[in-house]
């Protein structure tokens, strides 16, 4: 008896709650012929075991054929797999199928087991049909989540009785206990995963902004807001009058509607709360007066969601809600490079509708392209300065990394449940603001810490800082460039010290915009005679001199030694000269102390000696021929 085997597709895909974007995947393409492909960016714990057949991939009655798996003719033959899905919160199992002249009682069962050896059936297949399958598998997930493809009822009688499986999706999603930076609270909570003094949100990139709407008793009105590549969210609610409803790529971050005003519970909506104390927010259609929004809704880069409120229009601080009924918020899935869509939708109501405020979404960001997210690379940007450093948290008091790790000395200990160093935020709570402004020495809208030329000088950060960039493409070190785990360049000769500070007035080279001299009057040429003096000379401001010559081939550095004087100056005396210095070419070099990328060169000077035309000696006077 001959079987045959055409495709089957299996994909699984695991979306963890990562610090990257919450994802990983278990997959296997059927590219090759073999049951131990793994396509995902995670590995399966077992190949594709086949059971009361060949195992092999090429033949048999369960076969790879054209890049594709295919069941044929079953009686006891089954293919399985696992995958360690041990520490995850929920999963789903998701497929394509079709059948092919199953008859009466001829199926195909998807089985599920938590230990490789008990399975449940969780759907069957007969026919000849094509579905899409989807299902919570979260009862089965531990270190053997095990998936068996085999027959559900009696043996399949026929040559053309076949099934085919497509697209095989495992979403597993979790909250991961990572603390990055050791300081007590894990990155899901952490404002600042690596304590480098700039909170994660501000270590985001690409922003939106989007137009609410102005309260008027108009009905049901919406505003849709699209952004490419999220992996975080915040949105300020200034006035709330008086539920909303946010939905994410068609997912809502909430079961019911968000109502916030006591007595206008309608159809679909949930009252929200505050933690604490289980009381409404006052009056949430008037804004507050010292400018703390009424309402702010996170969704941070694990897709997990949170909401804080202020009590009334003079609150000075936000406080945690939830829903009164402990209905929880859903999980949002972020999927990175995508467009995401947001729709707020302010609903009818017994009054006015409408809401006022700002939205931020932004990229998981990554400046330098070393595969570390900013918000856990101490270097964004490779220059061979500390993020720490360049995001000016060193120059508030208490604040310093004597160790030189780039993270601030004693936040492991002092950075409270936030994750902030507490020397740095105005209260250790979820909403925390710095009590500094982060560096933008040239306000252009990108921190220091993300840019190679912070002061826009045109002279890169690194080489200002006095390391060493080989090939004058702004990162430390040659090309390509290698980093550690922690982002820090370990292909550079230097880096990673106190940058220069030339000028000694006590702001980094790099900061401070620095330009070459201008020479506002050149050296001329210059006539002297053997044995007199003379000068050169240019008007320039600058804070470096050095005077040169040409002595046929190259420049020479003068200094102050025989007949030369003022060579460290915007003069240059010349006592004495001999026939030796006929017809040598001088000029200036200028340069300013902050600015290292290039000197002024000025003009060519030349020296020309000649002698009297009339000698007098002993009242002989004598006419000679100048030349």
């Amino acid at each position: 008896m001959t079987k045959s085997l055409n495709k089957l597709l299996f994909i699984v895909y695991l979306a963890v709650c990562l610090p990257v974007m919450g994802q990983d995947t278990f997959a296997d393409n059927f590219g090759s012929v073999s049951y131990s492909n793994n396509d995902g960016n995670q590995s399966w714990s077992t190949n594709w075991l086949e059971y009361n057949d060949n195992n092999s991939a090429s033949n048999g009655y369960i076969r790879i054929t054209g890049g594709e798996l295919f069941l044929y003719y079953l009686w006891n033959e089954n293919i399985r797999r696992s995958a360690d899905l041990s520490g995850y919160s929920a999963a789903t199992l998701t497929f394509d199928w079709r059948t092919s002249s199953l008859e009466s009682g001829e199926t195909l069962s998807i089985q599920v087991s938590s230990d490789g050896s008990s399975f449940t059936t969780l759907d069957t297949f007969s026919g000849s049909q094509t579905g899409s399958f989807s299902q919570d598998i979260s009862a089965y997930m531990s270190a053997n989540t095990t998936i068996r493809f085999i027959k559900g009822g009696g043996n399949w009688s026929g040559n053309n009785d076949r099934a085919y499986i497509d697209n095989v999706l495992i979403t597993a999603t979790s909250v991961p206990s990572i603390d990055t930076d050791g300081d007590g609270a894990i990155d899901v909570v952490d404002l600042d995963d690596d304590n480098d003094g700039i909170t994660d949100e501000e270590e985001y990139c690409s922003t939106v902004s989007a137009s609410f709407l102005a309260s008027s008793n108009v009905g049901e009105r919406n505003v849709v807001i699209n952004h490419t590549d999220t992996g975080y969210l915040r949105i300020d609610f200034s006035s709330m009058d008086n539920s909303f409803q946010l939905d994410i790529n068609g997912n809502t971050v909430h079961p019911s509607i968000l109502e916030f005003e006591n007595g206008a519970l309608d159809a679909g909506d949930e009252y929200f709360v505050f933690q604490s104390d289980g009381s409404f927010i006052s009056q949430p259609w008037v804004a507050n007066s010292n400018g703390i929004p009424r309402l702010r809704l996170i969704v941070d880069e694990y897709g997990e969601i949170s909401l804080y409120g202020s009590r009334n229009t003079s609150s000075t601080s936000l406080e945690l809600m939830e829903a009164q009924g402990g209905t929880p918020f859903n999980t949002i899935a972020w999927i990175p490079g995508n467009n995401n869509t947001f729709t707020l939708t302010n609903q009818q109501g017994p009054g006015p509708e409408g809401f006022t405020g700002e939205l931020f979404a932004s990229a998981i960001c990554d400046t330098d392209g070393d595969g570390i997210s900013n918000h856990l690379d101490l270097d964004s940007d490779n220059d061979g300065i500390f993020d720490l450093v360049e995001s000016g948290a060193l120059e508030e008091s208490g604040v310093n990394d004597n160790n030189n790790d780039g993270r601030i000395d004693g936040a492991v200990s002092s950075s409270g449940a936030n994750g902030i160093y507490s020397g740095i935020e105005d209260n250790d709570t979820a909403y925390a603001l710095l009590t500094y402004t982060i560096f933008d020495s040239n306000s252009d809208g990108t921190y220091d810490a993300y840019t190679l030329d912070a002061d826009g000088d045109g002279c890169a950060d690194v080489v200002e800082s006095g390391f060493t960039d080989n090939n004058d493409d702004g990162l430390l070190g040659p090309n390509p460039v290698t980093i550690n785990s922690e982002g820090m360049v370990t292909s550079g000769s230097d880096g990673y010290s106190t940058p220069n500070d030339n000028d000694s007035n006590s702001t980094f080279d790099y900061r401070e915009v620095g330009t070459a001299p201008m020479i506002t009057s050149q050296p001329v040429d210059v006539t002297t005679c053997p044995g007199c003096t003379t000068s050169i000379s240019a008007i320039v401001t600058a804070d470096q001199f050095q005077w040169q010559y040409y002595n046929g081939s190259s420049w020479v550095n003068l200094s102050d030694t025989g007949i030369y004087f003022g060579t460290s100056t915007n003069v240059l005396t010349i006592t004495n000269p001999t026939p030796n210095e006929h017809n040598t070419p001088y000029r200036l070099l200028a340069s300013n102390d902050a600015f290292v990328c290039g000197a002024t060169t000025s003009n060519t000077a030349t020296l020309t000696l000649q002698v009297n035309t009339v000698i007098t000696n002993r009242r002989i006077t004598y006419r000679v021929n100048k030349n």
